[in-house]
């Protein structure tokens, strides 16, 4: 019997001590994920609301938990201050600059703290700083966009079951659709639009080349290259110009003052004019001689066809026939070869010409 007892007293020791060292482990872990037996570092927030953040939920810098949430008090009705226990290994990666915003864990987790860097360089945060805050939108606001978005949703459903009614119930617009010969022309205009637009793009091709030319001709005859360069540019072809327009300027006036003169003795009745144009005995006199000169003109044709046949002279007159008539085989001669070589210089290719600069 005391056997037993000793035996059963060991093991309620045994399972006494194995339930304090549970405990004891609880509390350990418990505690570690408070901060209460590590070196840690106080920081402040002050936020317009903390979304249900409650004491002792987490803290996080880059996903990573480094701190527990200490003590959530009210300031004022606009501001609520959060105290943030941070564990002090971490102190060199928390700036001052860093901004803390409430966040939750996963989609329908616990309210937490995020830490977020900002670039540019600061120093470490130090026990009793205030850190800089955002306000991310809330679930509320997310609600209320997503019933407006729903709204504007149900909206444009309806829209479209009202257009897709009157489509359904149109019988004009089923016939145009099923219309085997509006197709065809549609189809043909099509291909008519695209021939035009073919054409437009080679006019358009012919405007950028012709562009082009204009533009080598106009550098050309700023050159002084080609006819039109020379006649624009060249000093010496200007200098003639000017020298022919003075000496027609002056035959002009030369001109002018002759026909003045004549005027002047045609209205005066004096001079030679005068008297060919007004007095008809002088022209009587004209005609005469005109009429004497015919005569002796005639009268020496027919002496010239009597020698050609006196025999004293008609070998001196063949002579001359013959060579008048070598010298017409000639000239035809050199015309045929001028003729030939014409042709031959049109038969032959000539070069192209090497583009313009």
């Amino acid at each position: 019997m005391p056997a037993d007892s000793t035996r059963n007293n060991v093991r309620l020791g045994l399972f006494v001590m194995a339930g304090l060292g549970c405990v004891l482990f609880v509390l350990f872990l418990l505690g570690r994920q408070q901060n209460l037996f590590s070196h840690s570092m106080m920081v402040r927030a002050d936020f317009r609301t903390v979304a249900g953040l409650l004491t002792g939920n987490n803290v996080r810098l880059g996903g990573i938990t480094v701190g527990t949430v200490k003590k959530i008090s009210i300031l004022n009705d606009t501001t609520v201050r959060v105290e943030m226990n941070l564990n002090s290994d971490v102190r060199a990666f928390v700036r001052k600059n860093a901004v803390a915003a409430i966040g939750t864990d996963g989609l329908v987790g616990n309210t937490i703290i995020n830490l977020n860097a900002r670039p540019g360089p600061a120093a470490p945060v130090q026990p009793g700083d205030i850190l800089q805050t955002a306000t991310p939108p809330g679930l509320d606001a997310m609600l209320g966009t997503l019933e407006k978005s729903n709204k504007n949703l149900v909206g444009i459903t309806k829209g479209l079951r009202e257009i897709t009614d009157k489509i359904n119930g149109s019988e004009a617009l089923w016939k145009l659709l099923s219309n085997e010969e509006l197709a065809a022309n549609v189809s043909q205009s099509a291909r008519g639009a695209a021939l035009t637009s073919a054409r437009l793009a080679t006019a358009a091709q012919d405007v950028q080349q012709l562009t082009h030319d204009a533009k080598q001709l106009a550098r050309g005859i700023q050159q002084g290259r080609g006819p039109l360069g020379y006649l624009l540019t060249d000093q010496d072809f200007a200098g003639q110009v000017d020298h022919a327009a003075r000496q027609l300027a002056g035959t002009s006036d030369t001109l002018a003052a002759t026909l003045t003169d004549l005027q002047r003795q045609v209205q005066s009745g004096a001079g030679p004019l005068n008297t060919l144009l007004a007095d008809t005995a002088a022209a009587r006199q004209v005609r005469l001689s005109l009429r004497n000169v015919q005569q002796s003109t005639a009268s020496l044709r027919q002496s010239m066809e009597a020698l050609q046949h006196n025999f004293l002279l008609r070998g001196y007159f063949r002579r001359q026939e013959k060579k008048k008539r070598k010298a017409q085989q000639k000239q035809a001669e050199r015309q045929e070869e001028r003729q030939q070589a014409q042709a031959a210089q049109q038969e032959t290719p000539t070069p192209p010409k090497p583009p313009a600069d």
